[in-house]
């Protein structure tokens, strides 16, 4: 875990990264009946939650699920976004195979276990987990769900580029521009624990997981379940409270707080030269960039958007980057 007051050894810690170069299938037409039953079956407090302001220091985790020994360039420069933009948080990166280091709290090599005492632990014991051909998506995307409900805190993608202080998130997720209207990506979700839609959420990803699809876990399954648990038939409210089953509420933000520049247009990250108007649109309205096709080898040009963006917000780990390979 990076606790970000010392920054020395957190630009170590990122040197040292760096440089190790019941599958239950069922139909659309059941699915609302079938989220119905498991909201009237809900056992969770339901107390009220209502939005309040974070006494805590914010905790902000990142999970790692490929096996992959070390982090790369474009992974730490997530990390060091978030740690400068929240000077005072506690960021942790959960990993499934990295070796421990004396600065570094390697939260579990093992992600699995992390599901355990969770609706999410039905997948492994009953050995649909085991049938993904997707497995560390799947995992990523349970395994966050289960930290959430347990732990609490703000979940980030490791593709994102943190732009300014997240602390005022909370009970929240984003919508991203999609042909799907209303689409929710799950690559920024922040909740206290124990928060109902998270139980609910977790039983309904049971329900929805297939193992042969790559997001049966992931942003449909959100939208979907945050459509159940809101009693949404139409459009989601975006960039406004929704008032929800157990007296919880969710808000979703509007796109250009996480998601300005979506999967359609991510060649504008990549482009030698970038467009000013991407850039004002960053710097004005979101609290993040989430960085599509940045895992996918894309080369970064010095003057692209992608480059800019991590010159100012991850300068360390650009540097050590380009000093040693001259690619980010």
């Amino acid at each position: 875990m990076f606790r970000v007051v010392d920054y020395r050894r957190f630009i170590f810690a990122l040197a040292f990264l760096t440089t190790c170069a019941v599958i239950l299938v069922f139909h659309s037409k059941g699915k609302k009946n079938l989220a119905e039953l498991l909201l009237t079956s809900e056992t969770v407090d339901p107390g009220e939650r209502p939005p309040s302001k974070r006494r805590e220091p914010m905790e902000i985790f990142f999970i790692e699920s490929s096996g992959h020994s070390c982090l790369t360039a474009r992974q730490a420069c997530g990390i060091e976004s978030a740690a400068r933009a929240n000077p005072q948080a506690k960021i942790s990166v959960y990993v499934q195979n990295t070796p421990k280091m004396a600065n570094v709290r390697v939260v579990q090599e093992n992600l699995l276990p992390h599901l355990q005492d969770t609706p999410l632990w039905q997948l492994y014991t009953t050995g649909s987990f085991n049938k993904s051909t997707w497995r560390p998506f799947h995992l990523s995307d349970a395994v966050r769900v289960a930290l959430l409900w347990k732990k609490g805190g703000l979940y980030l993608d490791l593709d994102c580029i943190v732009l300014r202080s997240l602390d005022s998130l909370n009970n929240t997720v984003g919508t991203v521009d999609y042909s799907i209207p209303n689409w929710v990506e799950n690559g920024v979700m922040a909740f206290p624990s124990g928060h109902p839609f998270l139980h609910f959420l977790m039983k309904y990803m049971v329900l929805a997981f297939e193992p042969d699809r790559y997001m049966s876990l992931g942003p449909e399954t959100l939208t979907e379940a945050i459509r159940y648990f809101c009693d949404r038939d139409d459009d989601l409210l975006i960039d406004q409270w929704m008032f929800c089953w157990h007296r919880s509420s969710i808000f979703i933000q509007q796109s250009r707080s996480f998601y300005a520049i979506p999967g359609a247009r991510l060649n504008a990250f990549y482009q030698p030269e970038f467009d000013p108007a991407d850039w004002d649109m960053l710097h004005r309205y979101s609290f993040l960039s989430h960085i599509y096709g940045s895992g996918h080898g894309q080369h970064v040009p010095p003057g692209s958007l992608y480059a800019q963006l991590a010159v100012k917000y991850c300068p360390t780990s650009f540097r050590l980057a380009t000093e040693t390979s001259s690619q980010f």
